[in-house]
């Protein structure tokens, strides 16, 4: 069963720049990498407008209005309603159904808030799920600028129950969200806490061949130290092996005598200048093989190490995914069953009757409410009149 995704934003005027530039893609975001611009070609527009300028079309519409008091900058200029569901929903009923269902909530919505009122009602496909961003301009009936009056907790309740309704008579497989409330016991997860466990999954996956790739390039260059290493290590064994032959061969020198000692000395001296040489490059090497092999243990080490993180961070993700896969499963077996046990003959009209009453509750509520409004603004005016009287009853009593 999938549920209806429908959520409401209000927008200052210093907003609406940003929102047509998102809708309508005139630039490339760097915040939302959901975004798949070689697919953006396939979003559109449902309604149909004067004008493509989102801040021209809303000021139009407030001039018409031909308000008294001026528009305050911090009021409320646009809203947004987002209509969507879970992914596997568009997947199954098909691109043109898609269009339709849009195409249906669109109408709805439209007959909601006045065709007058409409800037926008913007498909998206090219994003991870097909998503409408509709937007308005909050006008109330009366021909106010009042998104509060409009969108109240009684009136966005009833029009999150009667838009599935309206959906469903048009041959739509969708259900009402379930409403959060705190400190609530839920048998099953509503849909934003179902899409964000969806993206969780989503993102631990992503997550875990993230570490793969960058444990294997780790590996990788390790490994490339180590050979890197191993032929240093080899170069200098090599000199020191050199270096310990020049130590252990035999020289003989000529028996000195008063003719030939001064080249007798030179040789003496050439040949402890060359044993010295090498004995110095036999303790460099030597200390640098220990140096590089000390380096090379720390590099085993931390392999190992790596190899024993990685290895505890897939045991601990894959543990995650099978908790996460095993919670959504049990919500999709919830969500199914309590749509077949909607569909039994002798459940629908119970149900439909039940969701009657509880349409019939809310305008009743609705109603009172607004007759509780009605009836503060009379009070409110009235004593205003007695404010304004008693200025006048002095000025009398004085004459």
């Amino acid at each position: 069963m999938s549920l209806l995704v429908l959520h409401m934003d209000k927008f200052k005027k210093d907003a609406i720049r940003g929102i047509q530039s998102h809708n309508r893609r005139e630039r490339e975001s760097h915040s939302n990498p959901d975004i798949d611009y070689s697919r953006s070609a396939g979003n559109y527009d449902l309604h149909e407008s004067a004008s493509d300028n989102y801040a021209q079309a809303i000021q139009n519409r407030i001039d018409d209005l031909l308000l008294v008091k001026a528009v305050r900058r911090d009021a409320v200029h646009l809203c947004g309603l987002i209509v969507s569901s879970d992914t596997s929903f568009f997947t199954r009923i098909g691109k043109d159904e898609t269009r339709r269902f849009f195409e249906e909530a669109a109408a709805y919505l439209t007959d909601f808030v006045g065709r007058e009122n409409v800037i926008s009602a913007m498909v998206h496909t090219d994003e991870k799920t097909p998503h409408m961003h509709f937007l308005h301009v909050p006008v109330t009936s009366d021909g106010r600028l009042s998104a509060n009056s409009i969108y109240t907790r009684a009136s966005l309740k009833k029009l999150q129950s009667d838009l599935p309704i309206y959906l469903q008579s048009r041959g739509f497989d969708i259900q009402r969200g379930v409403e959060q409330k705190p400190g609530s016991a839920k048998k099953h997860l509503d849909t934003r806490e179902f899409k964000q466990q969806q993206e969780a999954l989503n993102r631990l996956i992503r997550e875990s061949e993230e570490m793969a790739q960058r444990f294997q390039k780790t590996i990788d260059e390790l490994e490339q130290r180590e050979e890197e290493l191993k032929k240093s290590i080899e170069e200098h064994e090599q000199q020191a092996e050199e270096a310990e032959k020049i130590l252990q061969e035999e020289f003989s020198l000529p028996k000195a005598t008063v003719f030939n000692y001064q080249s007798v000395l030179q040789k003496a001296s050439a040949l402890i200048a060359e044993q010295n040489k090498a004995l110095a490059v036999k303790h460099i090497t030597q200390m640098r093989m220990e140096n590089l092999q000390r380096e090379a243990e720390a590099l085993r080490q931390k392999q190992t190490r790596l190899e024993g993180e990685y290895a505890a961070h897939r045991k601990q993700s894959h543990e995650e995914k099978e908790s996460l896969e095993s919670q959504l499963k049990k919500a999709d077996a919830i969500m199914a069953g309590f749509l077949e046990f909607l569909r039994l003959p002798e459940i629908r009209p119970l149900h439909l009757d039940f969701l009657n009453r509880k349409r019939a509750e809310l305008l009743q509520r609705q109603s009172a409410s607004q007759e509780m409004e009605a009836r503060q603004e009379t009070r409110e005016q009235h004593v205003q009149q007695e404010r304004e009287a008693v200025p006048q009853r002095r000025r009398s009593r004085m004459r």
